[in-house]
């Protein structure tokens, strides 16, 4: 599980900005939304919307997840000397294009040990790492790294113990991403990046394929079930693999989850069963159903595996195309300590204000982004005067309202003006 993410000159975020999941108040308010650890030392929530303005950087917290991500997974493949994808400074400052970007996480593996990650880089190179564990309640170093330090000369703690621990890496690759992904590396640090490998980030536009899920009849059984209880009028949903998928090629170089992707969508056809006016059952071809159902099947599998394995999903605009009442839905699953028993998170952006229900979340969980002369800003409810917004105030008023902040912010008589002389000018010149 993730406690908490801080991000320092990356992308919008000049200045450090936290965002938590960390229950710091109000145990008694909906239990349900967040799990305790360590012997109820700590709790931590299983889900959080982030909401605010086109362009105000919601996207941009997700995106150094991301970051992250790659830092510990793929960072290792790096030749000698290549740049850093995701090095993306903040760019409006002189002071900050030549910084380097900093990343914090804290979270929790499935073993139960807790971690505290940190690292900063520059283009070209890391200037710094480390790694850190809660396992005997007290943190205690596991290995860092400063700017001039190298694989000879990286320290290590006291409790970093069993395999082999001084492995090579250059100077742009994470230590932790080149033992993570070495068999003779402690398996402490192997379940680390079996951890990040578990994520799972949906932006925008991007097709959701879960290979080989619904190879599966009981997860197919499982899948159809649920969209057709999602009220969407279809009675049966079925997986037909096509006969012939020979002609499919793909160029030399093209990645092969990539390929798996491309052949998992063209070697299957799905039919949607509708009863007609007099009870015969009518089938219909995925093009001929709605974007809505279609993300439904889609997500459903992510989410599923996501339960299954306690993993983290982070949904870039998660409303798109989904009606409100089934965003609620999803809320209600992950935070539902039933059926989410191995507390798997859920992180998303998103426009709809309806999740802004005091009945469905905590304040704690309502995160929203603003942004002031180019720079974002995150900010949780629940760190408003108490006075004002209380846990059962009206979220969604008091943000409509533009009490919370986190809203488009225009004139309209500019927008209007424009408009106009937009329309004057195409009269002028016909």
């Amino acid at each position: 599980m993730i406690i908490d993410l801080t991000v320092t000159n990356f992308r919008s975020f000049q200045s450090e900005q936290m965002f938590s999941m960390n229950v710091e108040t109000a145990r008694d308010r909906h239990p349900g939304n967040f799990a305790e650890i360590e012997d109820g030392k700590l709790a931590v929530l299983r889900t959080a919307a982030i909401l605010g303005a086109n362009a105000s950087g919601k996207s941009n917290i997700l995106s150094a997840f991301r970051a992250l991500q790659w830092m510990v997974l793929e960072s290792a493949s790096r030749k000698e000397g290549q740049r850093i994808p995701p090095y993306e400074p903040y760019r409006l400052s002189k002071a900050n294009i030549e910084a380097p970007v900093r990343l914090e996480i804290e979270f929790v593996v499935p073993s139960g040990i807790r971690y505290r990650y940190e690292i900063a880089y520059l283009s070209d190179r890391i200037v710094e790492e480390r790694l850190s564990s809660f396992a005997r309640r007290q943190r205690a170093l596991i290995f860092e790294r400063g700017a001039d330090d190298n694989w000879e000369t990286i320290k290590f703690g006291g409790t970093y113990k069993g395999g082999h621990r001084r492995l090579p890496f250059f100077q742009n690759v994470a230590y932790l991403s080149r033992a993570g992904n070495d068999a003779s590396a402690p398996e402490a640090i192997r379940e680390i990046r079996r951890y990040f490998e578990r994520w799972s980030l949906i932006v925008p536009g991007q097709m959701i394929v879960m290979p080989r899920y619904l190879d599966d009849p009981e997860h197919m059984r499982t899948v159809s079930e649920l969209i057709c209880l999602a009220d969407t009028g279809i009675a049966t949903v079925r997986r037909e693999v096509r006969e012939d998928t020979s002609n499919l090629r793909f160029p030399s170089d093209m990645p092969d989850a990539v390929k798996e992707v491309l052949i998992e969508k063209n070697s299957v056809d799905y039919k949607f069963s509708i009863k007609s006016d007099d009870g015969e059952m009518i089938d219909f071809d995925q093009d001929e159903m709605s974007d809505g159902t279609i993300k439904l099947l889609e997500t459903l599998p992510l989410i599923i595996d996501s339960l299954k394995n306690g993993s983290v999903t982070f949904f870039d605009e998660l409303d798109a195309n989904l009606h409100t009442d089934l965003l609620s839905l999803i809320l209600q699953i992950y935070n539902d300590p039933i059926v989410n028993a191995k507390n798997a998170q859920l992180i998303f952006t998103t426009h709809d204000t309806n999740v802004l229900d005091s009945n469905i979340l905590r304040r704690d969980q309502i995160w929203f982004v603003s942004k002031s002369s180019g720079s974002s800003s995150v900010k949780s409810l629940d760190e408003y005067e108490k006075n004002r917004v209380r846990h059962d105030s009206p979220f969604e008023a008091f943000y409509r309202d533009g009490r919370l902040g986190a809203v488009p912010k225009f004139s309209y008589a500019r927008v209007r003006e424009v408009i106009l002389a937009s329309i004057e000018a195409g009269e002028a010149n016909a």
